[in-house]
């Protein structure tokens, strides 16, 4: 493979809300954190068909096309809650471009992954600090929930574990099928764990196995509660160490006003899920959003349907206020490209913040230099000629790219930004840590060690930009 791809993309990738196509799926969840198959019979008398029983949480997907279901099995003992389930939407719409690995000279670093002086994230963190000390991910396994991911990608597939892979969205395998399409799982998975194999990037652990859980459409960048809470205790039960969710809605989860009843009950569910995968040994990782919001005030914000009816709504933060999970704001540069020994750690424009909310911070780049004149000029970076603004961003694996109708597939490559960017350099760092002690932890103690380690930002101590600080793998294995 001679041709990479390119994604420069101007959104920061975040999601809206929109009701489920799948208007007779459901979620139903049981009184306690079990699903016997007394119950599930319960349910199925009641009209419905499981698709999927999960006994470790007490919840159960059900379809049914019986317009009497909700009230019947939302009237059987044992039973807490029926909802219809509800999609979480992404948008996703990157231009592409595409050019020849040997356009570029090395990088300056030496290192023969042609692309990996363009990973500024790695520098902010010092990936390479923790490598020299002969860590590099090697027995941590890390699941991707996600959009789904480049299988043959050769940043991707080495360290792609297949077996414990698979798809929780109707009608999609977990391996990426679209060309010339930018795709967010392989940007994340990329990031954690791209191999050192002298070609393209290099992940933050780039030694860790990757298990690709895909909760989200390829095409439409939809994924409902159901299949993100089958991922999370899939994941669980196939060993992930971490959990990396870099997926979110914009604007955060209405608590009250219309619906919000239905949406406390399948939080609910999915917070059960996080609560047994940390009783598996398994560390979440989320982002926190692109709003640009303080989570710690999410209240009063007036909502309105298309049809013009509006109400207050007291606003949740989704999967990033969940429980047992480490919440990530967006560090970035500006202007990297001009002048390399700058700061990487301004907090990005767009992340969300709230002392409440985030535990940590890491590199998710931003696009703030984007419109000035000096944004707009030619950088030249390992060998690459970009507008300056450019190369603030994250850049990691893409996906594929097809140059043209009907020739080769090539690997192509992203730049891309977002909170979702910076989710995965934590989920990297983790996974050295786990892999320094031994290949499995409890996620407090792994916790306790980037709380540790990370590079206190902001005022001392924890604080609502960047939590308990931007983590630094270097000092993180020395642990």
């Amino acid at each position: 493979m001679n041709m990479l791809c390119r994604a420069i993309t101007l959104a920061l990738g975040t999601v809206g809300f929109v009701a489920s196509a799948h208007a007779a799926t459901y979620v139903v969840t049981a009184n306690g954190n079990a699903f016997d198959s007394k119950l599930a019979r319960k349910i199925e008398a009641a009209g419905g068909t499981i698709t999927a029983r999960l006994p470790q949480i007490g919840v159960a997907i059900v379809q049914s096309d019986n317009a009497d279901f909700v009230t019947r099995a939302g009237r059987t003992a044992g039973v807490r809650s029926v909802v219809e389930d509800v999609v979480l939407q992404f948008d996703v719409p990157p231009n592409t471009e595409t050019i020849d690995e040997n356009y570029g000279n090395p990088p300056s670093s030496g290192d023969d992954d042609t692309r990996f002086d363009l990973q500024w994230g790695h520098a902010a963190v010092d990936a390479a600090g923790a490598w020299n000390k002969g860590y590099r991910g090697a027995g941590a396994k890390v699941a991707v929930l996600d959009s789904g991911i480049a299988c043959v990608h050769p940043d991707i597939a080495p360290n792609l574990i297949a077996a414990d892979s698979t798809s929780f969205v109707p009608g999609e395998g977990y391996c990426l099928n679209r060309v010339n399409a930018f795709n967010h799982g392989s940007h994340v998975a990329g990031t954690i764990a791209s191999p050192d194999n002298s070609f393209g990037t290099i992940g933050v652990a780039p030694e860790a196995k990757l298990i690709a859980v895909k909760v989200l459409s390829e095409v439409t960048g939809g994924g409902s509660f159901g299949g993100i809470i089958q991922g999370i205790v899939h994941a669980a039960d196939h060993g992930a160490d971490v959990i990396n969710m870099s997926l979110g809605v914009r604007g955060g989860l209405p608590v009250n006003g219309p619906g919000a009843n239905g949406i406390r009950e399948l939080v609910n569910a999915t917070a059960r899920a996080t609560r047994y995968a940390a009783s598996q040994n398994a560390l979440i990782v989320v982002s926190a959003g692109n709003d640009g919001r303080d989570l710690d005030k999410d209240s009063s914000t007036r909502i309105c349907d298309s049809d013009g009816e509006c109400f207050n709504a007291n606003l949740r933060s989704f999967p990033g206020e969940l429980p047992a999970v480490l919440t990530i704001a967006a560090t970035a540069p500006i202007g990297w490209a001009v002048d390399s020994t700058g700061s990487l750690d301004y907090l990005a424009g767009y992340s969300n913040f709230g002392q409440s909310a985030i535990d940590f911070a890491g590199p998710g780049g931003d696009s703030a230099m984007y419109g000035t004149p000096q944004g707009m000029a030619s950088c030249t970076v390992a060998g690459l000629a970009r507008a300056c603004w450019v190369f603030d961003l994250v850049f990691s694996v893409g996906g594929y790219t097809q140059p043209v109708a009907g020739g080769p597939v090539f690997a192509s490559y992203s730049w891309v930004a977002g909170t979702s960017m910076a989710a995965p350099h934590v989920s990297g760092v983790a996974a050295l840590i786990i892999g320094k002690h031994g290949g499995e932890m409890a996620p407090a103690a792994v916790e306790r060690i980037l709380r540790s380690s990370s590079d206190d930002l902001g005022k001392p101590g924890n604080d609502s930009s960047y939590g308990a600080g931007r983590v630094n793998a270097s000092r993180a294995v020395d642990y």
